[in-house]
């Protein structure tokens, strides 16, 4: 191994096996020699164990692959043109260019606070494309600011903390619907013998009272 002067800093180069079974050169870089030795190892390791690819892939060369061979054959088709609308007029525009290893947290940052102030309307020349007669805005050069909408986190008007009841419960349900209750006299209808219509008790008083002989079921034992 030898580490020479590259710009500002230093470089090495390892002898390593592509994915295609081509041998190859890969550089690794750095502004100190011991930076440089450190990659120039692991480089070195991995070559040792299998395959190493010479060339990272920008972002819109992943997006592409990841498109055909991951979303396509296991989405549905409605969802994989959605994802792929959302690759091609908001993301590949703007972060495309970018290599995947060179991709950081503040490229993310900038892109979503650009993204939520670009006009749609100029970026995908939507105005532009209907004949000149029925131009609006931005081809005219009066920019009509159709930028993305931002989600809400909460319901406009509700706390953020708020939790909505629930649409059923024992309680809710003792106080809209009618409850059964033994009844004392023959012929009495319900959805066992021995029950019949009452109104619905208060939320202190069981909704079901065991008659006799009847097998006290799951409800009436938590009761």
């Amino acid at each position: 191994m030898s580490i020479y002067p590259y710009r500002n800093g230093y470089a090495a180069y390892a002898w390593v096996t592509t994915p295609e079974g081509n041998r190859k050169r890969k550089y690794v870089y750095g502004p100190t020699r011991k930076d440089v030795h450190e990659k120039w190892l692991k480089l070195h390791n991995e070559a040792k164990k299998g395959p190493v690819a010479t060339n990272t892939p920008t972002l819109a060369q992943y997006l592409a692959y990841w498109l055909k061979e991951v979303v396509e054959p296991n989405l549905r088709p409605l969802t994989a043109a959605t994802y792929e609308t959302t690759v091609r007029l908001y993301i590949v525009p703007l972060l495309g260019s970018k290599r995947l290893d060179r991709l950081t947290v503040q490229d993310m940052r900038g892109w979503l606070n650009k993204l939520a102030d670009t006009c749609q309307c100029c970026a995908q020349g939507k105005d532009a494309k209907r004949p000149e007669e029925r131009w609006r805005c931005c081809a005219k050069e009066e920019c009509c600011r159709q930028t993305l909408s931002k989600r809400r986190s909460t319901t406009p008007g509700r706390s953020s903390g708020a939790r909505s009841p629930m649409p059923w419960s024992r309680s809710a349900s003792q106080r809209t619907s009618p409850s059964w209750s033994r009844s004392s006299g023959p012929g009495a209808s319900g959805p066992n013998p021995g029950w019949s219509k009452r109104r619905a008790p208060s939320l202190r008083t069981r909704a079901l009272t065991p008659s006799p002989g009847h097998g006290l079921c799951g409800w009436c034992q938590r009761s």
